[in-house]
């Protein structure tokens, strides 16, 4: 295993599931190379390969509406989010490139059976993964991206093809990242900030200052803990997976300075199910 840092991350080769554990365990991002690279989708996924296995295939597309991304009370809301459409991956992949939409969150042995055997699903965590699909587009028309947001999971996410950007901020405190907290519809691992145009009148505690920026590489997979947000830009037309482990009790043994962050959060969750009048509280980490 090699270890060095570069772009403000440490980047591993080849970790052992005993050499992931002792680097995990610090409560920090990295990146794995040398594992994803050897995956028959990193040397198959082209568009013509994809739709000659699954080009049939119904998916879930995202369609957003005009200047979504120029309005901040829409990236926390869950009001402000279409329901995803259903159409064939082949005509997605043969889109014009004029609407603004996203292939995201597809669980890939429901929606790709096909390609599961081009997969070889990491084995650092003694749990089964939850595998999404991610198909990026980027054009001079629309970029798809990611408002920023933490996932309440260990994150295994694979680059199969294209390049992401990637920005990461540390679950420093919760509250300046400005969850909607206010609002019954709020997703609140969801922020209201738009961190590629930060707007410190609206937004004065927002920690811009702790950005951590860099493009992931197809072949690379980045592991990012549970509660730490981010911010995903496709570079190109690109494919991700994410290998989302749930935590359990050990992990908080595991990743300490998880603990904290959690006690820190939870309130905040335990408040808004009360006032929302749901229990998405008891969702938002199943033990």
């Amino acid at each position: 295993m090699k270890v060095q840092a570069n772009e403000s991350i440490l980047r591993i080769k080849s970790p052992s599931k005993k050499e992931f554990s002792e680097i995990a365990k610090q409560y920090q991002p990295f990146i794995i190379e040398d594992v994803a690279n050897h995956w028959d989708a990193y040397q198959r996924w082209s568009n013509d390969y994809l739709i000659k296995k699954c080009g049939n295939n119904l998916v879930p597309v995202r369609f957003y509406k005009k200047d979504f991304w120029n309005d901040y009370q829409n990236f926390a809301y869950e009001r402000s989010y279409e329901p995803h459409k259903e159409i064939k991956l082949q005509d997605y992949i043969n889109n014009d490139r004029t609407l603004e939409c996203y292939l995201n969150e597809a669980i890939l042995e429901e929606r790709f059976p096909e390609l599961v055997g081009d997969v070889v699903y990491p084995q650092y965590f003694n749990r089964k993964s939850f595998v999404r699909l991610w198909f990026g587009l980027a054009s001079k028309n629309f970029t798809s991206n990611s408002s920023l947001h933490f996932d309440a999971e260990h994150n295994l996410f694979a680059q199969i093809r294209g390049r992401k950007r990637i920005l990461l901020y540390p679950p420093i405190d919760y509250l300046s990242f400005y969850p909607p907290l206010e609002d019954a519809t709020g997703a609140l691992y969801g922020s209201k900030v738009n961190p590629d145009a930060v707007d410190l009148e609206l937004f004065p505690k927002f920690p811009w200052q702790e950005k951590i920026e860099f493009v992931l590489q197809p072949g690379e997979i980045l592991y990012l803990p549970p509660f730490w947000w981010h911010h995903v830009t496709a570079v190109d037309d690109n494919i991700s997976l994410s290998f989302w482990y749930g935590v359990k009790i050990a992990d908080f043994f595991w990743q300490k300075k998880m603990l904290s962050v959690f006690l820190h959060t939870a309130p905040h969750y335990l408040y808004h199910s009360i006032f929302a009048g749901n229990f998405s509280f008891w969702n938002f980490l199943k033990l």
